[in-house]
């Protein structure tokens, strides 16, 4: 696929050169072992003088150390994705997505995930220039990394129909042609999750998430509860969010607003070996309790109105849910 800002296609990193016509010093942000594995072959690409960024986290500041930079590339997985959004960000520069991995749909957006205090929280950045998808280069990822990315895709099911019930019964905006586009995303990768049709639909949500101007279309309660199990754990977001969709599509379908029953869902994740019950976590009945309660805590905090408190869902209510659906 290729568009005018898009390039999703095997050997898509040969394209780099003509993407950087008119930079001089471009910064590419990456780990170690993408540094590795790619150095002398994005240095053979690309003409301008290039400069590398390894660093685990994300400083304010540390971007100021490079000078002379004009453009920002974020090489890697969701981690070096976001310290490009943030360098960006800080430096006032454009940044192009080079994702090594279809890991979350964070490759397309303009918010970076920002860990503080053992919190995880959302900085609004900007979106991408461009977006290089090199599919002979994800296709080596983890498959882990893969199905972070389904998982990811999958929770929509769960968020599109919290966002219609939050517009219907509370008042909060929706956009009909982005709620169609992230619905149709989700589909997509239901029917036939391989790589190439991951990528398309994780850059589409990425995309929507932008044009609406918040994450409230792919991201609900499932994701809040996914940001309180940070505080205690650091399993992959999209493994995570997946997880919890199941729990938050069953008050969904109480509500009836679910259109996918959540037994469905679980098969789908029990089908590629992703985690559906508690201990596949590490957690408990009551920690998990605990990380219901503070997911409703950030969906109050956040202004966003949640199907648990939609249908007032006691202790008893969520242990006969968390049980009922084999957690």
């Amino acid at each position: 696929m290729t568009s005018s800002n898009v390039i999703i296609a095997e050997g898509a990193l040969k394209r780099l050169n003509d993407i950087l016509e008119g930079y001089k010093r471009p910064l590419i942000v990456s780990d170690v072992v993408i540094y590795d594995k790619y150095r002398q072959m994005m240095e053979s690409i690309v003409d301008a003088d290039v400069m590398w960024s390894i660093s685990p986290d994300y400083r304010k500041g540390l971007v100021s150390r490079y000078r002379g930079i004009d453009v920002i590339i974020g090489f890697g997985g969701g981690r070096s994705i976001d310290m490009a959004k943030l360098f960006a960000l800080e430096a006032g520069l454009d940044w192009i997505s080079i994702p090594t991995a279809a890991s979350h749909d964070g490759i397309a957006s303009d918010v970076a995930s920002v860990m503080h205090d053992g919190y995880r929280y959302s900085e609004k950045c900007k979106k991408p220039s461009f977006i290089l998808a090199d599919l002979s280069v994800m296709s080596t990822a983890p498959r882990i990394l893969t199905l972070s990315g389904i998982g990811d895709m999958v929770s929509k099911a769960s968020s599109l129909a919290e966002w219609r019930l939050a517009n219907e019964l509370a008042g909060e905006p929706l956009d009909e042609d982005v709620y169609g586009t992230v619905e149709f995303a989700l589909e997509t990768v239901l029917k036939d999750d391989n790589l190439e049709t991951l990528v398309k639909s994780v850059i589409d949500t990425g995309n929507a998430m932008t044009d609406f101007g918040s994450s409230r279309p792919c991201s609900g309660t499932e994701h809040a509860i996914s940001h309180a199990m940070d505080r205690r754990m650091q399993s992959l977001h999209g493994l995570q969010v997946a997880f919890a969709t199941p729990l938050s599509l069953h008050f969904l379908d109480e509500a009836g607003y679910a259109k996918h029953r959540p037994s469905d869902i679980r098969d789908f994740l029990l089908e590629r070996n992703m985690p559906v019950e508690l201990k596949e976590l590490d957690l408990t009945e009551a920690t998990f309790l605990d990380d219901i309660h503070h997911a409703q805590k950030i969906m109050k905090k956040r202004g966003r109105y949640s199907v648990l408190t939609h249908c007032k869902a006691s202790d008893d209510d969520l242990v006969r849910a968390i049980n009922g659906l084999g957690y």
